[in-house]
């Protein structure tokens, strides 16, 4: 299952002081400037583990360990800069870059040091949950790793989106592609707040479990206008409290308005949990059943998390409020 959490809080970068020099043509040169000395090397970053990462040149051969990161780093980055990204990137039914892929020869399907080292990489992007006894293997070889932050909100996966652009040299694409992201979320949410029937909204999967507003998912709906039914009935999980498992007759009694979910399978067949749902007797006096307000979102634009997670809002309010 993809790992719903990753990435995070913005990089340290160097400050470079701007003297103001009364006119506005010399404080657009300056800033101008600033850009492309934060984009000069060598540069000195802290990562996600602490640890100062210094590199001496623009990478030109980036192993990208992560879905997420795949979708950060491609992007901003020319694929003859790439030495390897993962093969679910290549998956269009979960990667929201499938298609930035074929250039790139190298899809990882699962990590290890041998690999990676047979790359000859000059930096290699990591995430937090990665195998400490890999990474320690690849670091002993002197290759220069760099862990990203971890932070599942929104906010920090656009941070993440920025911490990328600067470790590789592409401040000013990240910068365009936020920009971009933060205008979509103010439209949305001037859309949402416009609905005065706010629907109550589940996100369940075939597994039986469900997401609180706390998670990338959650986070979404509320974007989206919708209420988190299970936040709203104060469910949390045991050993992932927010990642509950949902039984049905939990759903039932929860009754949401509309229930959302994603149907990717990872051997690439064809899922028929929701048929089955359909059919079970148990649920079919559920609102959503009732109403056909039960969907199935985009698994690359729900479940990513990276900076498309704003293609799954707008896809949730979509669904919610049909505009």
């Amino acid at each position: 299952m993809k790992k719903i959490a990753s990435l995070s809080l913005l990089v340290f970068l160097s400050v470079f002081a701007l003297f103001a020099c009364g006119n506005d043509e010399t404080v657009n040169n300056q800033e101008k400037e600033t850009n492309q000395e934060t984009s000069e090397y060598p540069k000195t970053l802290t990562d996600g583990r602490g640890e100062e990462v210094t590199l001496k040149e623009k990478p030109s051969r980036i192993v990208s360990t992560t879905l997420a990161i795949d979708e950060y780093l491609l992007p901003l980055v020319d694929e003859e800069r790439i030495a390897a990204v993962t093969k679910m990137s290549t998956d269009s039914g979960i990667s929201n870059v499938a298609d930035l892929t074929d250039g790139i020869d190298t899809k990882i399907e699962s990590v290890t040091s041998e690999l990676v080292l047979s790359l000859q990489p000059d930096l290699v992007l990591i995430p937090s949950y990665v195998d400490p006894e890999v990474l320690k293997q690849i670091d002993a070889a002197d290759i220069t790793t760099y862990q990203l932050k971890d932070d599942s909100s929104i906010s920090g996966v656009l941070d993440g989106l920025m911490e990328v652009g600067t470790i590789v040299g592409e401040e000013d694409k990240a910068e365009e592609i936020i920009a971009d992201v933060k205008k979509r979320m103010s439209d949305l949410q001037t859309k949402a707040k416009a609905q005065t029937d706010k629907k109550r909204v589940v996100y369940w999967t075939q597994q039986n479990s469900s997401v609180t507003e706390n998670t990338t998912i959650g986070e979404i709906i509320t974007l989206a206008g919708g209420i988190n039914a299970i936040t709203e009935a104060g469910i949390t999980g045991e050993e992932y409290p927010d990642y509950p498992n949902l039984s049905k007759e939990k759903l039932v009694e929860i009754n949401p308005d509309v229930i959302i979910t994603s149907d990717w399978q990872y051997d690439g067949s064809k899922a028929t949990f929701v048929e089955e749902w359909q059919k079970d007797p148990a649920l079919k006096n559920l609102k959503a059943f009732k109403n056909n307000e039960v969907h199935v979102i985009d698994s690359a634009n729900l479940t990513t998390a990276s900076h498309f997670v704003i293609e799954g809002a707008e896809d949730i309010y979509q669904v919610l409020y049909g505009e």
